[in-house]
């Protein structure tokens, strides 16, 4: 028998994303959970897939479940509310561990786990999909061009929901409850969640829009990762009028944003709008970072770009190419890592040579002389 591969919440739009990539791409048994019955005759008629009811708040259930498989996929948001325990299991269980958390608070609560990953000789990476993860290996693309980076500029802009489920409503939602450090100059700085609007030209389907400040886990991931002074990480939707409802919620009374019942009202009314915008719009996505420092002494500045017509699809082959790595132990390095520490660009590139996805890379030298940005 091949490889068994588990792909918790593999119900949803970004886990069934996830399995097609790997359906085309590597051989192998894969088991999607959910916490209610699965109706997608497509892929449950498929030879490889299997279908397992499991709510990841039954410990012992789940524990049960990563030890029959080899490679452990993580894709049941929101993360806000996960604690660890999806890891924890692995590492009881010695197996890989891959999760698709976008943002910072599961690797802040993770971290410490990092002697117990190593010691349980097992590989884990967080923080796959398209951002992060395409977004990471991009970043580092970019960086490896520069003798001394500086600063790291990375933009999004999705068109509508991105093809993704309600739970990523929640999870933009989630993210503007509080404000958010940075690192700019060197220092850890607050900034305030959908602040500072800044206008960016992506590739089409996106084109020009409108970006802002949001607390993705590359805005935490990249001061650790690299030596650079400043991180500037900004999201955008497509049409400007989420914008500016998002930006609406953050000055909403700081208890309605903590309070579930509310989040999950504003999710539902949210997607049910993008339902009938994304017709419009499409669903793409578009990824623009600008790495700026200097090169044999000179001032250099890399762009880094990507763009895709299916967002959701676009963060399954992210999360298909960190897998495919690991099934195929072209990555065998042990420990606990975000996506940019672990995988080289030569295999970023190879992976997504292989389905069909366009990196483009271009340098600026000289370039004007160097501010730094807030």
């Amino acid at each position: 028998m091949g490889q068994k591969i588990l792909i918790l919440g593999g119900v949803g739009q970004v886990g069934q994303s996830v399995a097609k990539d790997l359906l085309c791409f590597h051989s192998g048994q894969i088991t999607l959970t959910g916490r209610n019955n699965f109706y997608d005759l497509q892929l449950l008629t498929h030879p490889a897939i299997d279908f397992l009811r499991l709510d990841l708040a039954d410990f012992e259930a789940l524990s049960q479940a990563i030890a029959t498989h080899d490679l452990i996929i993580h894709c049941a948001g929101a993360f806000h509310h996960r604690d660890g325990s999806v890891l924890k299991a692995c590492i009881a269980a010695q197996k890989d561990y891959i999760d698709v958390s976008d943002h910072r608070c599961l690797y802040e609560k993770i971290k410490s786990l990092k002697p117990q990953v190593a010691t349980a000789g097992i590989t884990a990476i967080c923080n796959a999909g398209v951002f992060p993860g395409i977004s990471n290996s991009m970043v580092r693309l970019g960086v490896e061009q520069l003798d001394q980076p500086e600063q790291i500029e990375l933009y999004y802009g999705v068109a509508g929901s991105g093809g993704a489920g309600q739970t990523v409503m929640t999870t933009t939602f989630l993210g503007l409850t509080q404000p958010f450090t940075v690192w700019q100059g060197g220092q850890w700085v607050k900034k305030q969640p959908y602040s500072e609007p800044q206008q960016i030209q992506f590739a089409e389907p996106i084109g020009r829009a409108n970006v802002y400040w949001f607390d993705v886990a590359e805005t935490f991931t990249f001061a650790e990762s690299f030596p650079v002074q400043t991180v500037i990480t900004k999201f955008g939707s497509v049409p400007d009028m989420y914008n500016h409802l998002t930006r609406a919620m953050t000055l909403l009374p700081f208890g309605l944003l903590k309070n579930r019942r509310v989040i999950n009202a504003l999710s539902k009314i949210s997607y049910g709008m993008t339902q009938v915008s994304d017709r419009l719009t499409g669903v793409g996505v578009a990824m623009r970072a600008i790495i700026t420092g200097t090169k044999d002494g000179q001032p250099m500045q890399v762009q880094v770009n990507f763009v895709h017509d299916y967002t959701a699809i676009a963060a399954g082959q992210g999360v298909g190419m960190v897998a495919e790595l690991l099934l195929t132990q072209r990555i065998t390095q042990k420990g606990l890592y975000p996506i940019e520490q672990v995988i080289p660009s030569n295999l970023f590139l190879d992976m997504a040579k292989k389905r069909n996805l366009t990196i483009n890379l271009t340098r600026q030298s000289p370039v004007q002389e160097f501010t730094p940005k807030t």
